[in-house]
């Protein structure tokens, strides 16, 4: 069954009133607004430029703290002015981008927007042990939509056998996604894995972590590239839940490949953010970096999605 068609769209509508607080039984506002972040074949080809701490070091690594608010306000909002109507949606966050970038008419009505929900402090400490997410303070899904969001993201560092951190972030991954079905947004959970041995370490956090994630109830699950010949492993961990490849930081050349590989096992599109605009950071020859970077990246990444599974064939409506 597909994309909220015939009988399956009675059957979300029918969810709204009768397994409200169920994760998998999403809303029709939900099934509308997953519509609202991708494109028009169903593909993810988001723009993400919801960083904030790791930002700050890509503009000034020995001291972070002193890059002014402004300077990375005005950096989102010049990559999403340079991308014009190529992505589907882009990703922001409520201290540097969300409302300032809807208040000043950067953000075109017809551009997707996902808003992230976790606080920052989710980095790995000096030991190689992370930090258990948390909400941001003074925000939650209900004010994202009313801000004029369509979805709701999380990015949480996440190993599926870690234990009593594994279980802490779960309850964190639960009950965002909880938040979002309350709110009627579709929400794209990101488990970035940490603290890897190597290569096979990291496909296995990376599947076993689908695995363990999808049955929580995300609309969307955006991954690391698992590994050469691993993206038909990770698609059949997913189940039913659509995917996106998340560049992760890798030079761009290296996340177009791992973009036309995973685009052959299942996966639905993309959300990149260094790999794709790092060399456009600095303000003086930004708008050549854009021109020579960043504009023709993004329609290579689109061109690349465009052989992927479009949400519409693998999102299925409640039952």
């Amino acid at each position: 069954m597909g994309f909220a068609r015939g009988h399956e769209w009675r059957y979300a509508v029918t969810a709204v009133f009768t397994n409200e607080l169920d994760p998998s039984a999403w809303s029709v506002g939900a099934y509308r607004r997953l519509a609202r972040v991708t494109n028009a074949d169903g593909h993810f080809n988001v723009l993400a430029v919801d960083h904030r701490d790791a930002l700050r070091a890509e503009f000034d690594a020995d001291n972070p703290d002193a890059v002014p608010a402004e300077t990375l306000t005005q950096f989102k909002a010049d990559m999403i002015s340079s991308c014009g109507e190529a992505p589907s949606a882009t990703m922001l966050e409520p201290e540097y981008s969300l409302p300032q970038l809807f208040e000043s008419g950067t953000v075109p009505a017809s551009l997707g927007v996902f808003g992230a929900l976790e606080a920052q402090g989710y980095l790995t400490n000096p030991d190689g042990s992370a930090s258990v997410n948390d909400f941001m303070p003074n925000w939650s899904a209900d004010q994202l939509l009313r801000m004029g969001g369509d979805g709701a993201k999380i990015l949480v560092l996440y190993r599926h056998d870690r234990g009593d951190h594994t279980d802490a972030q779960d309850a964190f991954i639960k009950a965002a996604v909880a938040q979002a079905h309350s709110a009627g947004l579709p929400i794209l959970v990101e488990p970035v894995p940490y603290d890897m041995a190597g290569p096979e370490d990291r496909k296995t956090v990376v599947i076993e972590s689908a695995r363990r994630i999808a049955p929580m109830g995300p609309m969307i699950l955006k991954v690391p590239f698992p590994g050469v010949g691993a993206c038909a492993e990770l698609n059949d961990a997913t189940g039913d839940h659509p995917w996106a490849l998340l560049s992760w930081g890798v030079p761009y050349e290296e996340f177009r490949d791992q973009l036309a590989e995973a685009v052959e096992h299942g996966c639905a599109g993309f959300t990149v953010g260094r790999a794709l605009w790092r060399e456009a950071l600095a303000p003086d020859t930004r708008a050549e970096a854009v021109e020579e970077y960043v504009k023709p990246r993004f329609a290579e990444l689109c061109a690349i999605a465009s052989r992927g599974t479009s949400v519409f064939e693998s999102v299925q409506s409640p039952t």
